[in-house]
């Protein structure tokens, strides 16, 4: 057996691809920090990890990734655990929905709402990876950061069906897509250490953000080729994937929405 200790940090641990993230790391033999606001679901993961990996490291930390001094706090102390990270996954994020769970129209964001997303979807992910960057440098760690095929499309509703109907608004799609771009400056800056940085880009997934009734979900099945929504477990096979791949795709996205969406 190997004696080389991996370490990842997962940022939005909590939630649903969060939760699998963290679990697929563990059976590769991966500690964690696993990072969510939301103590209950912490102590959750946390647990079902002692069950399953009791070999398994894990640090649960509840922090606010939108503030500079908490992430710099947690940073110092994964740094003073691990003396080190081989991996950090950006996969926080928020997508604020109506009641009815559909899209807000654009002259409908609050100017706080819009601050909000701005800071949990971008801002975290500047702050997370300035922050880890000495505990990535010192092992040429790799940074993942979850973005949205949103990111890429834009939102808004095409009546004609000839662009993907958004579920998320403008707000969601426009962080998503500075996630993206980010993704792209920090690969080039950061290419020559041996540090790659990727971006996976989900469509539409069973257990993601928000929650549909059946005739919304049908009409979105309806302009995905396969007719079927993603699920967690393929988000985790693309973390899996990229984490094979070396320097190769570095500054990549890629895209995992069954082909609802096909464009760079």
């Amino acid at each position: 057996m190997s004696s080389v200790t991996l370490t990842a940090v997962v940022t939005g641990a909590g939630g649903t691809i969060g939760k699998c993230f963290a679990l697929s790391l563990a059976s590769m033999g991966y500690d964690l920090v696993i990072i969510d606001t939301h103590r209950g679901n912490l102590d959750a993961l946390q647990t079902t990890l002692h069950h399953e990996y009791p070999d398994t490291q894990v640090l649960a930390l509840d922090v606010n990734i939108t503030d500079p001094q908490e992430v710099m706090s947690a940073a110092q102390r994964v740094q003073e655990r691990f003396q080190g990270i081989d991996l950090l996954v950006n996969n926080a994020g928020i997508s604020p929905k109506l009641p009815t769970g559909k899209r807000i129209p654009f002259l409908n964001i609050e100017d706080d709402e819009w601050d909000l997303v701005m800071e949990t979807n971008l801002k975290s992910v500047f702050l997370m990876c300035k922050y880890f960057f000495e505990g990535l440098k010192a092992k040429q760690g790799k940074i993942v950061n979850i973005a949205s095929m949103m990111g890429a499309t834009g939102s808004g509703v095409d009546t004609n069906k000839l662009f993907p109907y958004s579920v998320s608004a403008a707000h969601y799609s426009a962080s998503k897509a500075g996630v993206i771009n980010l993704t792209k400056s920090l690969a080039r800056e950061f290419g020559a250490l041996g540090m790659p940085v990727y971006a996976i880009a989900p469509g539409a997934v069973v257990g993601g953000m928000g929650k549909f009734d059946e005739s919304f979900i049908q009409n979105l099945k309806e302009q995905i080729p396969s007719h079927q929504l993603g699920n967690p477990e393929e988000i985790v096979n693309a973390l899996t994937f990229l984490l094979t791949s070396g320097m190769s795709l570095t500054g990549q996205t890629l895209h995992v929405n069954h082909g609802w969406f096909m464009g760079g």
